[in-house]
């Protein structure tokens, strides 16, 4: 009888998606090789051959988090400010939603790059579009940029929010979301 491969596309999904659901359940901080490989009814040979450690573990969870964040985007169809409010909103919610996953995902470096057929490009498109058609710009680096710090704007909103630093009330929090986005767009389109 043939012996079962353990370094399969398939088992390294199946060992990234219970990683996932740990860092849910527990935050980064419960994260373990063991508990991973375990979870996944793996073993930890072919972990450490399929991410190469802890590190590789936790950066396979972050590219997932960026895809799922991905899904919970609007369609990026309208006035660009309309689109740039629809995805702080839906990237709010996110945030609120999967917190310990949204710490794996900006708390830390990636240990290597995105994979170029990753969702998250087509998220950085469709900002540095929106930013482009708010500010007229054709400077890449520039609307780029923009984008980046729309996202560092949306990381720092979000972080706030969670940790109760934008306010006592949801009426407080809210005004401190849409106020600061107003800023950032408004300066932009200057």
């Amino acid at each position: 009888m043939p012996r079962r491969r353990t370094r399969t596309p398939e088992v390294a999904d199946g060992i990234a998606a219970a990683a996932l659901e740990i860092v849910r359940a527990e935050g980064a901080d419960g994260l373990t090789t063991r508990r991973a490989a375990a979870a996944a009814h793996s073993n930890i040979a072919a972990l450490n051959q399929l991410f190469g450690n802890r590190d590789g573990l936790v950066n396979a969870v972050a590219l997932r988090g960026f895809a799922l964040l991905v899904e919970t985007l609007p369609q990026a169809e309208g006035p660009p400010r309309e689109v740039l409010a629809a995805w702080a909103d839906a990237y709010r919610r996110f945030a609120a939603d999967e917190p310990a996953l949204i710490d794996v995902m900006f708390a830390r470096p990636l240990t290597g790059p995105i994979p170029p057929d990753h969702p998250v490009h087509e998220c950085r498109r469709v900002l540095v579009d929106a930013f482009a058609a708010l500010t007229g710009s054709t400077d890449t680096a520039d609307v780029e940029a923009l984008a980046l710090g729309f996202g560092a704007l949306l990381e720092g909103l979000a972080t706030k929010d969670r940790h109760g630093l934008l306010g006592p009330t949801a009426d407080a929090r809210d005004r401190a979301w849409r106020l600061a986005l107003a800023a950032y767009a408004d300066g932009a389109a200057r």
